[in-house]
């Protein structure tokens, strides 16, 4: 029989604190945990002396700082970082993001992980979908991919934002059935923002959101003869009283979960998976090899299942 054709879907959920997620167990993210693989890692930078971003919108000025000693990534635990350095593969004193500005962005030399494959295989078919218009309009998630969806959370409400992107990932996921694709989910951050990631408002959208992740998953499974790897991340955490940008260990505490649809690992540690480890992973998943000369930062997690 003929093997079955790899796929890659990565699901964004911005602002979801990986200790609030096992405490609040949303079933289909804890099925995926506790049938495929998962771990978290410390983001490398945070600025203590600035002030905390109340929104995922917000442009803080960044903090001064001593002269650097090697390697220093100047950048605060914001949005913008986060989601670029998910997107590139690189860590933000490359790719330039450092704040929610993307004022200095080299996402140029530094394309996203679609935009890559895009590249290395123009007969792959990918697709992104985006509550946070920011990462449509800076470039973050480029032009190169070949469907992209961008609506403005702000403008619609992220509850509403996030309901018609899921809503438009099933349904493509379903009918197209693209090799790639990036979605991406806002309202927990907003929500965090608001009230802190300890309220039930915070506990009620990541519960729909992970209906929304269920939801995708059922559109790719009803697919013959494709073999699905969904990958799920955050780009930072909340402090309890709500808002990020700093150096503590809520703010820069990150999680990957890496599940095979078609496969029981059994909830094996993934030993401190990064975010910038996302891009490669899609991308050796698809056999798409890492050219050097890309100067990534981030490394496949695993090259196949």
């Amino acid at each position: 029989m003929p093997l079955n054709k790899n796929k890659v879907l990565v699901v964004g959920m911005d602002g979801l604190r990986f200790d609030r997620l096992v405490a609040l167990a949303p079933p289909v993210l804890s099925s995926l945990m506790a049938s495929g693989a998962y771990g978290t890692s410390k983001l490398p930078y945070g600025e203590a002396a600035a002030p905390r971003t109340e929104s995922p919108g917000e442009v803080v000025p960044k903090a001064p700082e001593p002269p650097a000693a090697g390697r220093v990534i100047r950048s605060r635990t914001d949005s913008g970082p986060g989601w670029s350095s998910i997107a590139t593969g690189a860590w933000p004193d490359k790719h330039g993001v450092v704040d929610n500005s993307f004022t200095s962005h080299q996402f140029t030399k530094f394309p996203d992980f679609l935009s890559r494959a895009k590249n290395a295989r123009p007969d792959l078919v990918t697709a992104a979908f985006l509550s946070w218009a920011a990462l449509g309009e800076h470039g973050a998630f480029g032009p190169a991919i070949d469907h992209r969806m961008v609506l403005d959370g702000y403008a619609l409400t992220w509850t509403a934002a996030d309901r018609q992107i899921a809503d438009a990932a099933e349904r493509h996921l379903a009918e197209t059935g693209p090799d790639l694709a990036f979605v991406y989910l806002g309202d927990t951050d907003e929500v965090a923002h608001a009230l802190g990631p300890h309220c039930p408002e915070y506990a009620a959208a990541l519960h729909a959101q992970d209906a929304y992740l269920g939801r995708l998953l059922d559109a790719v499974r009803a697919r013959p003869g494709e073999s699905w790897t969904v990958l799920v991340t955050t780009d930072h955490g909340h402090v309890d009283e709500g808002g990020h940008g700093g150096t503590s260990a809520e703010e820069r505490t990150v999680f990957v979960i890496a599940n095979r649809l078609d496969a029981d690992l059994g909830g094996r540690p993934l030993a401190e998976p990064r975010l910038v480890d996302v891009g490669p992973t899609a991308l050796a998943l698809l056999g798409v090899p890492l050219d050097p000369a890309w100067e990534l930062d981030g490394t496949p997690l695993f090259n196949s299942w």
